[in-house]
């Protein structure tokens, strides 16, 4: 499943759902989502991806908790091209810690 399928569902995950998924996506939307919320975000509020293993990025899925109008991280995430999300996986974390972390 991808982020834009995860949205366009219609269905919003509780808390314990999003806790147990990872968004895994490449090296080049790290970088674009790290410029937005520079430019637009709080910065005290920055989201940190993780590396993983296989040359790509992670966040925990709770992260889309903060990505609503008022969340902490609106400020950057509502600017990023939704048009991508489909290149952004919505994947087990357990399946992504167990390939590992950097």
């Amino acid at each position: 499943m991808t982020l834009s399928d995860l949205l366009a569902s219609g269905v919003t995950p509780d808390l314990a759902t999003l806790r147990a998924v990872a968004l895994v996506f490449d090296a080049e939307l790290r970088n674009r989502l790290l410029a937005v919320q520079e430019e637009y975000g709080d910065p005290r509020h920055v989201p940190s991806p993780v590396a993983t293993n296989d040359g790509r990025w992670m966040l925990c899925g709770d992260i889309l908790t903060e990505c609503v109008e008022g969340g902490i991280v609106w400020g950057g995430f509502s600017r990023l091209d939704s048009e991508r999300f489909g290149e952004i996986e919505v994947v087990a974390l357990a399946d992504v810690v167990s390939q590992g972390t950097e």
